[in-house]
């Protein structure tokens, strides 16, 4: 995707009915969409149909984006909006709840020799952090994911995915000090 910049002008161009901006936005958009979509439904077809209910959602719904919402956080939110709805209403839609579902278990890392002892006290402190959290600091740490790309996933605005993110670096810095 691009940055956001970009987007505000666009999607005010949408509301105003410019299919050509809707067109760009599509364009710059709908490979990320279709991701989030896709790991959240795991269907093509599904994540397909997501995508298409997303950029009607957004045409008619551009013109009451909140304001001062950041426009890539909006997108992304309507996007996964449409899945989880593509998702309720799927019968076998309960696969399409866990992300992180492996169909087969990897070699537990943990359970090879030669960690330092620095890493397994990490991970030991990583351990005492409730599972979302651990999984927030996994996700922003370890996979790259963007303040806004967790706030879509863990359906909290960004400060707020910005204040977990702080706090349960310090918690891993107090139990890393005892």
């Amino acid at each position: 995707m691009t940055s956001p910049s970009p987007l505000a002008p666009l999607l005010s161009a949408i509301a105003k009915g410019d299919v050509d901006a809707l067109e760009r936005l599509y364009r710059l958009s709908s490979p990320k969409l279709y991701g989030l979509a896709l790991r959240i439904l795991r269907r093509p077809e599904l994540a397909q149909d997501a995508l298409k209910a997303t950029y009607v959602r957004i045409w008619r719904d551009a013109k009451r984006m909140p304001a001062g919402m950041d426009p890539l956080c909006w997108v992304a939110t309507v996007a996964r909006d449409s899945a989880l709805d593509i998702a309720r209403t799927t019968e076998d839609a309960g696969e399409a709840w866990e992300p992180f579902e492996v169909e087969e278990p990897a070699e537990d890392p943990l359970a090879r020799d030669g960690h330092s002892d620095d890493l397994r006290r990490f991970l030991g402190c990583l351990g005492k952090l409730s599972e979302e959290r651990r999984r927030m600091i996994l996700l922003a740490y370890y996979d790259g994911w963007s303040r806004e790309a967790l706030s879509v996933y863990f359906d909290a605005p960004m400060h707020t995915v910005n204040t977990w993110l702080k706090r349960s670096v310090v918690e891993i810095d107090e139990h890393l000090a005892q």
